[in-house]
């Protein structure tokens, strides 16, 4: 359907009104969208609530956990990353992602024989990609467990052992192996 006007300018001004309201709407929807994402991505983080009413905290950014350096004294010790269960915001479509990994236990992932001969009096820093909100330190024989720690300082046996180290974040969890030496 056409309109038509007496008037010729008043059909370009009439035409230029809607125009103008389109652009306008148009600039409104995208700067709702973008304030929107900008809100998510600021955060780095949702909390949202399970089945049992619990609140749990998911990551937009990480899909898998943080790496881990280990450096006691001088001496920069390769920690090798086992079982993890970790959580993120998909990218792409805004799911959640829950991921599982299963590894082998820390007694198969390091030779004890094979460990790095430290000092615990030295200085022993734990460097997260992420800061974990807690750890601990779980020591194993070639077997078993054989006590679980808060720190690396804590820790009294000397000799050859298997530190698993595990990393809390939230409701997030990953573990971390390097056979010791423990002089």
């Amino acid at each position: 359907m056409r309109l038509y006007f007496a008037n010729n300018d008043q059909f370009i001004k009439e035409g230029y009104i809607i125009n103008s309201l389109v652009r306008m709407g148009r600039f409104l929807v995208i700067l709702l969208v973008l304030t929107g994402c900008s809100n998510l991505e600021g955060n780095n983080s949702i909390k949202i609530k399970n089945e049992n009413n619990n609140s749990i905290s998911i990551s937009y950014e990480e899909e898998k956990p943080p790496a881990l350096k280990l450096t006691i004294g001088e001496v920069e010790i390769k920690t090798y990353r086992g079982t993890y269960s970790w959580s993120y915001l998909g990218k792409r479509k805004g799911e959640i992602v829950a991921v599982e990994a299963e590894h082998a236990p820390p007694t198969e992932m390091v030779n004890i024989e094979q460990c790095i001969s430290v000092n615990l009096m030295e200085p022993i820093k734990l460097d997260f990609e992420k800061e974990p909100t807690k750890y601990e330190v779980r020591l194993w024989d070639n077997n078993n467990v054989i006590k679980t720690y808060n720190s690396f300082e804590e820790v009294i046996e000397k000799g050859k052992y298997i530190f698993e180290i595990v990393g809390y974040w939230e409701d997030n969890r990953a573990t971390y192996v390097v056979a010791l030496d423990i002089k």
